[in-house]
């Protein structure tokens, strides 16, 4: 039942306080500061989770000693790069001790390899641990919020709940929140990250059995605990070691096989690393310079002079050009930028309701052919295949299954054959990083589904976002922030995927002028 009581505390409630919402925050007290505003704004800033500004990829549940998939040049645009280069050097000395306190073995090898680079402040080309930045932007709003609060513009109020549902009256909304009093605003910025993991093997984070540690979320609580979860399960196997399997070669997968051995206690108790992914293939890390130079993406450039194209046919040449890519041997890493600006450049020749089905439907898929990661990760894969401690498997999950020895089996299909198959050893740790699940399936968070069946927001083709308008409003007064707002177009521009940080920024800065219009230009605080 919603709870009785009732506190009117804001002009503008942000649910979620990852980087979108942060950046959206640092965007609005910029037009303020311009504008000279001196009525004041109340604002609420409410996150589940007890870190706030960071989101999981740059906070604690993420760790120290887990890295950018990109260098920070390409992370990071500018000005914003430059402002957190100058913060990077002015704290690297810290924020170095807490890497060597949080990691092991690999992140000392980091450290040892670009020595020359951090000591001359050269970090636009490395791929920095992750924390680093979430470290800066949690200080960055924190910093603007109080320098705001103390001259009386903003006043703001952090709390520390999940909302679990909403109800929107004549001129404001309800926001209930599990275990705590409601709270009424004016505005609504819903801003919850991504949909959560697809839960692969019981409706449970983790599963702990004698021969089985299963585990749906490494980040849930956070990811330092579940690698001592790890190394504990690990260490009670010495006699035979354990085999343990990653489900999905996305960052994440990549990023746990780092972990995994990064601690030694860990990796000197597994036997074998095993990932299974639908292709087979892991994201690209090393350029081929030569190969590079020669290779031109022919099928995109036909389309240049042609004016009647659609969505479809674009991703069809995509698609030819990345396969002939595949055939000369040539990486993801060094087709990715050259792929990107060819399609890029087409679509401004589809008509909007073609944009949208290519917003929906294509960018992803084209991207999930586009994966790159950092050196050190690819590193740590050639350094278990040169010690036969390493398998890709091609297929699909499909169950762990206990055989009479009460040993588990992985069962998957296989891509190439189609046929069902079980693993030839048993497997003893799973690690889940399949990727987010979509609005057609059960496990959608309780707030969005009541938004959905209240008709307050409604899901796009993409099943991954919702529907919003020029506003990034769901609903009058409900905007949407950051990865929900995928299979949107927005300045004309297609918009699938909203993790990137460069996108995050630029619809932060949208968003920050559609609230500053609405409670300034419109004279609505008083």
């Amino acid at each position: 039942m919603h709870s009785e009581n009732k506190i009117k505390t804001s002009d503008i409630v942000f649910i979620g306080s990852g980087i979108s919402s942060s950046f959206t925050i640092l965007h609005l007290l910029d037009r303020i500061e311009e504008q000279s505003v001196n009525n004041n704004i109340d604002i609420t800033i409410i996150d589940k989770y007890h870190e706030f500004h960071t989101g999981i990829p740059y906070g604690a549940r993420s760790g120290f000693s887990v890295h950018l998939i990109t260098s920070l040049r390409n992370f990071l645009p500018e000005p914003e790069l430059s402002k957190f280069l100058k913060w990077l050097n002015a704290n690297k000395e810290w924020l170095l001790d807490e890497l060597k306190n949080d990691g092991g073995k690999l992140s000392l090898d980091w450290l040892t390899v670009h020595a020359k680079e951090i000591a001359n402040n050269e970090w636009e080309d490395l791929f920095i641990p992750r924390r680093f930045f979430g470290l800066y932007i949690h200080e960055k709003v924190k910093n603007r919020l109080e320098f705001f609060e103390n001259k009386g513009i903003v006043t703001v109020n952090y709390v520390n709940a999940e909302v679990i549902d909403l109800d929107k009256k004549e001129d404001y909304y309800e926001l209930f929140l599990e275990g705590k009093e409601s709270i009424i605003s004016e505005k609504v910025i819903v801003s919850v990250g991504s949909l959560p993991v697809n839960n692969l093997w019981r409706d449970e984070s983790l599963v702990e059995e004698e021969n089985l540690l299963f585990i749906n979320n490494p980040y849930t609580p956070e990811l330092a605990e579940i690698l001592k979860k790890i190394e504990s399960f690990a260490a009670k196997h010495p006699e035979s070691k354990v085999n343990a399997l990653i489900v999905g070669a996305n960052a994440s997968g990549l990023e746990m096989l780092y972990k995994l051995n990064d601690i030694e206690k860990i990796k000197s108790n597994i036997d074998k690393f095993i990932i299974l992914s639908t292709q087979g293939l892991l994201p690209d890390a090393v350029i081929d310079h030569k190969k590079r130079e020669e290779y031109t993406p022919y099928n995109l450039l036909a389309l240049a002079n042609e004016n009647d194209i659609t969505a479809k046919i674009i991703a069809e040449a995509a698609y030819k050009d990345l396969d002939y890519a595949d055939e000369i041997n040539l990486g993801a890493a060094s087709t990715v930028d050259i792929i990107s600006k060819a399609f890029g450049s087409l679509l401004s020749k589809l008509t909007y309701e073609e944009l949208e089905k290519f917003a929906c439907h294509h960018g992803n898929q084209i991207g999930r052919r586009q994966r790159c990661a950092g050196f050190h990760y690819s590193k740590t894969v050639d350094s278990l295949k040169n010690e036969n401690r390493f398998e890709h498997l091609a297929g699909r999950f499909i169950n762990i299954n206990k055989n009479a020895l009460g040993l588990y089996e992985l069962e998957y299909l296989d891509t190439k054959s189609s046929n069902n198959k079980t693993y030839k050893s048993p497997i003893q740790i799973v690690i889940n990083c399949v990727g987010s699940t979509n609005f057609d399936r059960q496990n959608v968070p309780v707030l969005l589904k009541n938004m959905i069946r209240k008709g307050y927001c409604k899901p796009n083709d993409s099943k991954i976002g919702f529907e919003v308008n020029e506003s990034l409003e769901a609903t009058e007064n409900l905007h949407i922030a950051g990865p929900l707002l995928a299979g949107n177009i927005f300045e004309g521009k297609a918009v699938w995927h909203v993790e990137h940080c460069g996108r995050i920024i630029w619809l932060s800065q949208v968003l920050s002028k559609k609230i500053n219009d609405y409670f300034f230009e419109k004279n609505r605080i008083n």
